[in-house]
């Protein structure tokens, strides 16, 4: 019972799920029909528009005025006052206007012309050229059947200002009214304004010149090298978008008529090819987790003889059934292996850390220095190493390096290589003699390539004098009595286990009584952060000389401690491995 109700459940979800879509795909075709019918027809009235547009444009620029400084004059005029255009013409002023053309030795209409009328002539004159830009307007607008037709401002603080304007359903002349123009709501005036171009462009507005559905096209008026004003021409689609409203309201009445007939077939094929198929295999799963019967499983899977998906789920289910009684035992089989190699490599890490010494102190009858070491593996087991050991009562060896690679391999080429500096530093040899001979066995039969980089010096204690050789290690830091770690950039030879017949050149320098040495590898310098930077040289100096004057475990211990705060919760992708030394 509780099945049937949550298949029911499951149908109600379907429908829930493809009522919102069905609806969404109507709207959004019935948008797209729309939006591409009207974007399409108002497009094709481009061509008509620019005409008319270039022909009421060359009215005013070259019938009207004539030449670009008389209309910026009569521009500006008009902008002073609004007033003067629309008042009337009498005879007194046509008769005085036509006596004065008469006497005048010159073109009419220059700006010569313009300059030399009397101030009751000039305002005549604008009169004159307003009502003859307003009878070309009336003109275009009534013959071609556009809504509007207007002259607007768009210089500075006059942006908006009507020049001239003529609708078709409203006779009058509006000039000195002013738009509040939104340049941002008018991207093809802001066009035009910015890059100053003699071209055509248009847009689709609702609000302007009046509250309707409009198509504007602009041409700009320019006037010595600035756009003075806009001519626009304006055409209202108000019928079309009203019969297209209609005609989508049928297409969204069939279209659910549609969708409610297309979701019953659907639920109806959805339920039998999918819902009935699937509750059974839902049993068969639950039965499965509680009796763990493959063979219930495929006898059970047979009986599902769908050809689609739920078809080859079936399949699926049954191969799966198979495979998870395989993977049990496998799993139980991997499991006590995981266990066995982790208990081999856990014993291999104590076995590589019975090879170095960790006994501090390590001599304690010795009071002339003090000296500890620390090696942290990034993994179960590392390739760092550090030793050191007496070559005689005044010569101690002290030895830090670093082997390519990490885990078991690295390991193995550590403990190689540290037996055999130990072995030939023992036997009284120079630093450089060490690392050549050393140098030379690792070469031997390394096919994995592997190398090392070790740093080696030879102490001796009453003097304080070292001899040392650096294959490819760090730098160590140095600090002298009462003074700061510095680094001590030493002279770098080659990796030692790559290159066969190497030779190493060694230097000497002085660890004065008081003084400290440390030696480490690259894992601290390179321990990096969530953010992938590194630690680095610099913060390292910085915490061995919080406290320089501290033990050697002490200052192995700053480092560390900096090291982990910088490093935060990111993860050590290598092994830490530090030595410092210190003369009384």
């Amino acid at each position: 019972m509780e099945q049937k109700k949550k298949n029911k459940k499951l149908l109600i979800q379907i429908s829930l799920l493809l009522i919102p879509v069905f609806i969404a795909l109507i709207a959004a075709v019935s948008w797209v029909m729309y939006n591409s019918t009207v974007t399409g027809f108002l497009e094709a009235q481009n061509s008509s528009m620019e005409t008319m547009l270039t022909t009421s444009f060359n009215n005013i620029t070259n019938y009207d005025f004539g030449n670009d400084a008389v209309q910026e004059w009569a521009i500006t005029e008009w902008e002073k006052d609004p007033g003067l255009p629309l008042s009337a013409v009498t005879d007194e002023e046509f008769d005085k206007y036509v006596g004065f053309c008469a006497h005048y030795n010159g073109i009419v209409g220059t700006e010569h012309f313009v300059q030399s009328l009397p101030p009751d002539l000039k305002r005549y004159y604008l009169k004159l050229k307003y009502s003859n830009i307003y009878e070309s307007f009336i003109s275009e607008v009534k013959n071609n059947n556009y809504h509007d037709l207007f002259l607007l401002d768009v210089d500075g603080e006059n942006l908006g200002l009507v020049l001239c304007k003529y609708e078709l359903e409203e006779n009058g002349k509006r000039l000195g009214y002013r738009y509040d123009i939104d340049l941002s709501e008018h991207p093809a005036i802001e066009k035009l304004i910015n890059e100053g171009s003699d071209t055509v462009e248009f847009e689709r507005t609702e609000d302007f010149p009046e509250e309707g559905n409009y198509y504007i096209a602009y041409k700009p008026l320019i006037l010595n090298d600035r756009i003075r004003a806009v001519l626009g021409i304006v055409y209202s689609w108000d019928g079309l978008k009203e019969s297209m409203s209609t005609s989508m309201l049928k297409v969204r009445i069939i279209g659910i008529g549609g969708i409610v007939i297309a979701m019953i077939l659907i639920l109806i094929l959805l339920y039998r090819r999918s819902i009935r198929p699937l509750s059974k295999i839902q049993n068969i799963v639950c039965d499965y987790t509680e009796n763990k019967d493959s063979a219930e499983v495929i006898s059970r899977i047979s009986e599902i003889k769908e050809r689609n998906e739920f078809g080859l789920l079936s399949d699926n289910i049954s191969q799966l059934a198979n495979a998870i009684d395989r993977y049990a035992r496998e799993i139980t089989e991997l499991t006590a292996e995981r266990e066995r190699v982790a208990a081999e490599l856990n014993m291999a890490k104590e076995i590589q850390a019975e090879q170095l010494p960790r006994n501090f102190p390590a001599f304690p009858d010795r009071k002339e220095f003090d000296i500890y070491a620390s090696m942290t593996p990034a993994k179960e087991v590392g390739g760092d190493f550090y030793d050191f050991f007496f070559v005689d009562e005044d010569h101690l060896a002290l030895v830090i390096a670093d082997v390519s690679g990490k885990g078991v391999p690295a390991a193995l080429f550590m403990m190689s290589s540290k037996m055999l500096i130990n072995n030939f530093t023992s036997m009284g040899l120079k630093p450089a003699e060490v690392l050549k001979r050393t140098n030379e066995k690792l070469c031997e039969n390394n096919d994995e390539k592997m190398f090392v980089t070790v740093w080696l010096g030879i102490l001796e204690i009453s003097t304080g004098k070292i001899t040392a050789v650096n294959a490819g290690h760090e730098y160590p830091a140095v600090r002298q009595p009462d003074g700061r770690f510095e680094l001590f950039k030493d002279k770098h030879g080659i990796i030692i286990g790559a290159f066969s017949e190497m030779k190493f050149k060694q230097y000497e320098f002085t660890l004065e009584k008081g003084g400290t040495l440390f030696v480490y590898t690259d894992g601290v310098p390179e321990a990096t952060d969530s953010n992938e930077e590194m630690f680095g040289t610099g913060r390292m100096i910085e915490a061995l000389n919080t406290a320089p004057d501290a033990s050697p475990k002490e200052l192995l211990e700053n480092v560390r401690r900096e090291v982990d705060r910088f490093v935060g919760e990111a993860t050590q992708f290598d092994d830490l491995t530090m030595l410092a030394v210190k003369l009384f």
